[in-house]
């Protein structure tokens, strides 16, 4: 909702740039801290409860941001937004890491990120035309019913399934957890799931992996989140209604990309090819696309800007990448460890590109030139992040060749 309510919303409560750059990333911050204790929890109980429980902390997160008076009470509500939703893409992948088989996880991946999709299409258009009778504070306070309406629908609409950890208790070898003290079996368990997080951060390859996500997923999240509403209005010369048009397209294309990945992995994992090489070439074109945008500026292709989403698409598989690294045990605590680094790039770009903004018009430049040299400073740091990640298999490849 951030880029289609930034402009009424600054202007209500008088906000500069970086204030606005630094709310929204409020709920990426509070996101990324969730991620470790997240992946604790799922890998310990039921995701399904997990997540209702944490959906009703977002229900209040919205309830605050709709009553807000001043910019920390704004604050607070949207980072206590950023905590509810935190387990939603996570619950899913750590439930089908569980109960489906693993040529099926890139699919099952980029399919709930189509749903997450279909969702963000509300939050383009649909929220637009609600601000005209409700106002942007009308449209959070919905938003809290809508969370509540969620978490029950969780409850009890899904089926009862094991907890993760009680396949792990119950096959102890001559029942000796089964037959211990229950402080000490939780304490042993405990300090098996933080041991668990020590290998996630430990391995090598998470390490290239991980500044990919950081600059490339986290700053699409960044600028579609909220600096592209206005790069459309302030650098293209859109109405806030068009930009809005357009930002439904845009998810419109991120669900059917979504779609049709999920189709695509599991054709290439049926015939045994290596859906990396998707997310390879993807998330590279991504960043030359967004360069492009950037130089072009004022006269940049409003299509270009739906091929860029179609690319940045290709990042769902990085989650796959990364459980692949890992134990079955582990996908939670990975999953949600890759999950910190694309959240935690969201909030330092998304912040970052206000203080730029702000910093360049400073030094006397107009509002569009300085987003633009902000978002410029944005490729170099993908490009160099996609370099990181790509050298070592083109290295290996060379070799074999």
């Amino acid at each position: 909702m951030n880029a289609v309510i930034a402009q009424p919303l600054a202007q209500d409560l008088h906000l500069s740039a970086s204030q606005l750059g630094l709310l929204a990333s409020a709920y990426f911050v509070s996101f990324a801290a969730m991620q470790l204790p997240v992946g604790l929890l799922l890998d310990k109980f039921e995701p399904r409860k997990v997540e209702a429980c944490l959906l009703c902390l977002a229900a209040l997160g919205a309830a605050v941001f709709s009553q807000a008076q001043g910019f920390m009470a704004l604050w607070l509500g949207r980072a206590c937004i950023g905590i509810g939703v935190s387990a939603c893409l996570m619950a899913a992948l750590k439930t089908y890491s569980l109960y489906y088989k693993p040529e099926l996880q890139a699919s099952l991946s980029a399919w709930m990120l189509m749903a997450g999709s279909a969702g963000a299409l509300l939050a383009t258009v649909p929220v637009e035309l609600a601000m005209a009778h409700l106002g942007w504070r009308g449209v959070f306070a919905v938003a809290a019913g809508l969370c509540l309406v969620a978490a029950v629908a969780l409850l009890w609409a899904l089926p009862s399934l094991p907890r993760p950890g009680t396949a792990g208790t119950n096959n102890a070898p001559n029942g000796t957890l089964n037959n211990a003290p229950r402080s000490a079996l939780n304490s042993s368990l405990n300090s098996a799931l933080l041991a668990g997080l020590k290998t996630v951060f430990a391995h090598p390859q998470f390490w290239r992996l991980a500044p990919l996500c950081f600059m490339v997923q986290g700053g699409f999240m960044a600028f579609q989140g909220l600096w592209m509403g206005p790069w459309l209005t302030q650098v293209q010369g859109l109405s806030n209604a068009a930009a809005a048009q357009w930002l439904l397209l845009l998810a419109g294309t991120l669900m059917l990309c979504y779609l049709g990945l999920g189709f695509a992995t599991r054709h290439m994992a049926r015939r045994g090819l290596d859906e990396r090489v998707l997310m390879y070439i993807g998330m590279g074109l991504s960043t030359l696309v967004l360069a492009y945008q950037v130089w072009q500026g004022p006269q940049a292709g409003l299509a270009l800007w739906m091929l860029q989403a179609a690319l940045v698409a290709c990042g769902i598989i990085t989650y796959n990448t990364c459980n692949q690294l890992f134990d079955k045990s582990l996908h939670g605590r990975s999953s949600t460890a890759l999950n910190l680094m694309i959240f935690s790039g969201a909030f330092v770009v998304q912040w970052g590109l206000g203080v730029g903004i702000d910093l360049g018009q400073s030094q006397g430049l107009a509002q569009a030139q300085a987003m633009q040299a902000a978002l410029g400073t944005l490729c170099v740091l993908q490009m160099a992040s996609w370099l990181w990640y790509i050298w070592p298999l083109a290295c290996r490849t060379r070799a074999r060749v």
